[in-house]
């Protein structure tokens, strides 16, 4: 079982005082134990991106950017949060904003992306579940972040994926349970599974 366990505003802003009173500066590649590449951020190389080749008509894609971070040590990596090591950028970088894993328990890459509808300027999540060759798009019409995306659209909101429990059973302090066939994906304070008997993308709260 995986529990995901909400973070409380307060806290958040001590991490972020924390690391700001520290001396040593260190890349921001030395927390990647914790933001691992294909979970957090889809490296331009990545055997996904080739799998899976996710492109939409009317959109187009948004990467994230590393930044350093002011740590001591690499054991400080545990109070380091996703704000602050990534930005979002529409200019082209190594990292596509978003997480690739297999949602439906298929065996396939699966691909949950970050894009930008041209028509409206929204940014909206977009998820490529692989079929046989082909994909199905899934578009999520809305992203739940009031302190962070809501406020400041530089704040990179996820999609991060998570692997699926090895019971299949998630569970949520502030959302409750769910049985997953697959990985999942958080978006703002929403974490999202494939739901086999509704046929598609159901919710949890995980934040608040």
């Amino acid at each position: 079982m995986i529990r995901l366990q909400a973070v409380c505003v307060g806290m958040a802003l001590e991490a972020v005082t924390l690391l700001a009173l520290l001396p040593t500066a260190l890349s921001a590649a030395e927390c990647t134990d914790r933001f691992p590449e294909g979970r957090y951020g889809i490296p331009l190389t990545h055997s996904a991106i080739a799998f899976v080749k996710p492109t939409l008509d009317g959109f187009s894609p948004l990467y994230v950017q590393r930044l350093p971070i002011a740590i001591a040590t690499s054991a400080d990596c545990e109070y380091v949060y996703t704000g602050d090591v990534f930005r979002l950028v529409e200019s082209p970088t190594a990292l596509i904003a978003g997480c690739t894993g297999d949602f439906n328990g298929d065996g396939q890459p699966d691909m949950a992306l970050l894009m930008k509808r041209q028509r409206d300027g929204r940014i909206l999540p977009v998820v490529f579940r692989s079929q046989g060759g082909t994909y199905e798009v899934t578009l999520i019409d809305h992203i739940t972040d009031p302190y962070g995306f809501n406020e400041n659209a530089n704040l990179w909101p996820g999609p991060f994926c998570h692997p699926k429990p090895p019971d299949g059973v998630f569970e949520s302090e502030v959302g409750g349970k769910a049985t997953v066939v697959g990985d999942l994906f958080t978006i703002g304070w929403l974490t999202y599974f494939w739901s086999a008997d509704a046929n598609r993308f159901v919710a949890i709260l995980t934040s608040d």
